[in-house]
């Protein structure tokens, strides 16, 4: 499920460091960020650069 966005978080358009396809790609889903926890934010309150500050990350589903 996604989260809404909002204007301290990103739309999940364009693909980050942390997805392992653009968004939208067959045979992906949405995960949470392993880096920030879903929170878009490090420890340090900085946005996670591996999810853009989503949250989320973009992997590979099924047998792709």
């Amino acid at each position: 499920m996604s989260k809404p966005s909002s204007p301290d978080m990103p739309a999940a358009t364009t693909k980050n460091p942390g997805d392992e396809a653009a968004p939208g790609s067959e045979q992906t889903g949405e995960n949470t960020c392993p880096v920030c926890n879903g929170s878009g934010r490090t420890a340090d309150k900085a946005m996670c650069s591996n999810c853009g500050g989503s949250g989320i990350v973009i992997v590979t589903v099924g047998d792709a």
